[in-house]
């Protein structure tokens, strides 16, 4: 089936379809990877944490085992959106790119990215790019952006042997019907389905073999349901933009670990950065996902994008 990325202009949103679904979307109208010259505005000492106004009268939060006091100058690294009530996150080891090469500012040296040859012109640009960032901190006015990402360009790149098709989203079945999933809190796969509860601090998954029956022996037959919806929840995962703590409540069967390794792949395979425990002594199976901002539901209600 087709393979492609989609890019809408007007509503600043890109991302990518695979056999029939889409797998990946990104909203390149975020902050996430400005570098701003910040500054101080409260702190903490004893957590080393730090209050720092990266736009006129907009904060974000930063951890930082350097000294800094209020009132202070520092260049900081947009890595977080808000979510679930926490501030936007900043770091103060920013990471730069251009389609050939990266650089972070802890790190000494500037790293090629894979399948690039080497140009010494980009090499350059880079570092120097690098050494006037870390300049810009002892300079004012303050706030003031210093460098803005480029996600659609770098997206774009790294996808170049793709189709890309321009697109009104609205228009887009795949869009259409990735917007009726993600409303679904009880998707159905046959005579399987899920129930997905998306709660504030957690997410809990059940899986349910509805009036599924087999003549097979039961820890079999169990087993199967299990691994023929792992994929199913796993692309969940991904497509909610699910992070945090996420528990699954799978069939009872013996073999446990088949299912864990099958939860690594598969998690793997969809690009999920997630950490997983695998089953407790209650045969819950549990795992947490780095947040990356609101869940999609949440973002594309934002943007006028879902009812």
């Amino acid at each position: 089936m087709t393979d492609f990325i989609f890019v809408d202009e007007k509503e600043k949103l890109m991302g990518r379809v695979k056999e029939g679904r889409i797998v990946e979307i990104k909203f390149y109208d975020s902050l996430l990877g400005n570098i701003y010259r910040g500054k101080v505005v409260n702190k903490n000492d004893a957590l080393g944490a730090y209050f720092v106004e990266y736009d006129k009268g907009k904060t974000l939060y930063l951890n930082s085992k350097t000294s800094y006091k209020i009132g202070d100058n520092v260049i900081v690294q947009y890595v977080r959106d808000p979510a679930n009530g926490k501030l936007a996150l900043g770091s103060l080891n920013f990471k730069i790119e251009n389609d050939t090469y990266y650089v972070k500012r802890f790190a000494r040296l500037i790293k090629q990215k894979e399948r690039m040859k080497r140009d010494k012109e980009k090499f350059e640009a880079i570092g120097s790019l690098k050494t006037r960032l870390i300049q810009e901190e002892k300079f004012f006015p303050t706030p003031k952006i210093l460098y803005e990402n480029s996600l659609k360009d770098i997206y774009l790149e790294e996808n170049k042997d793709k189709e890309i098709r321009k697109v009104e989203i609205g228009n887009l079945p795949e869009f259409r019907d990735f917007l009726e999933l993600i409303k679904e809190k009880r998707p159905v796969y046959g005579d399987l389905s899920l129930i997905i509860d998306e709660l504030e601090t957690m997410t809990v998954i059940d899986v349910n073999s509805n009036s599924n029956k087999s003549t097979n022996k039961k820890d079999k037959f169990l087993e199967n349901i299990n691994m023929e919806l792992i994929d199913p929840i796993v692309y969940n995962l991904k497509a909610r933009n699910i992070g945090g703590m996420v528990i699954i409540d799978f069939l009872r069967n013996e073999n446990k670990e088949k299912i864990e390794e099958a939860m690594r792949e598969k998690s793997k395979e969809y690009g999920l950065e997630c950490e997983i425990f695998g089953f407790s002594l209650m045969g819950l199976f549990e795992m947490t996902i780095k947040r990356r901002g609101d869940r999609y539901a949440t973002e594309l209600k934002k943007r006028n994008l879902l009812s």
